[in-house]
């Protein structure tokens, strides 16, 4: 028959070895009273850092982000188009989709991704933690994730509230009635395909007739 020799304790009893059956052997080797008093003396400290942390992170990590969210400050995109710069979160377009991430060298960043410059919907001063902020705050239009983020109307009046309609776009919707320029709510969405874009690409895209797409595509050229 095999013998299998009790574990060593760790436990003293004032100085002296306990003498007591382990009543646990990982990760060290005690008897079930040493067991309750080694608990008692290091469970309650872990649990009060742990609430500390909790209660630090449930209260501010959200007011944190939405406060950083709220104070974005919009780049001018030529500006970036020129080479290496300052961290910047972009907005950039592709079919129904657009992908907010961050770069310091956005000119490289549309050549990865094979856009052109004109997919930039929107760039904003700041890092990661804007880019965690923003994918925090539109988390329900996300892809999986991803980057990636469906093209939804809160993500297009928060890129419209950053920046001001372009002096062309002024100029043609002074020359124009006012509803035609934005009354079709797919309007946007023909934007953000790239100006100007085919009637295949807005029929494909949008899921649209070939005479809608021809109203879009007049639209976004400022005809």
């Amino acid at each position: 028959m095999t013998h299998t020799p009790a574990p060593t304790r760790v436990a003293d009893d004032e100085g002296r070895r306990c003498h007591r059956d382990a009543t646990m052997s990982r990760p060290v080797a005690l008897c079930h009273a040493h067991g309750i008093e080694v608990a008692t003396a290091i469970v309650p400290e872990l649990l009060r850092e742990h609430l500390a942390a909790a209660l630090r992170g449930g209260a501010t990590a959200p007011t944190a982000r939405a406060e950083l969210v709220a104070t974005v400050r919009a780049a001018t995109v030529d500006d970036l188009l020129k080479g290496v710069h300052d961290s910047i979160v972009y907005f950039i377009a592709n079919g129904g989709r657009v992908k907010i991430g961050y770069t310091t060298n956005l000119k490289s960043r549309l050549g990865s991704l094979a856009l052109r410059n004109d997919a930039v919907l929107l760039a904003l001063h700041g890092g990661p933690e804007l880019e965690r902020a923003l994918h925090s705050h539109f988390a329900e239009h996300r892809n999986g994730n991803t980057e990636w983020f469906e093209l939804a109307p809160a993500i297009f009046r928060f890129i419209a509230a950053q920046h001001p309609q372009p002096v062309a776009s002024r100029r043609a919707s002074a020359t124009r009635p006012r509803q035609r320029g934005h009354a079709d709510p797919l309007f946007e969405r023909a934007r953000a395909l790239g100006r100007p874009a085919s009637l295949r690409t807005l029929q494909r895209e949008l899921g649209i007739g070939q005479k809608r797409a021809q109203r879009l595509q007049r639209l976004t050229r400022g005809d």
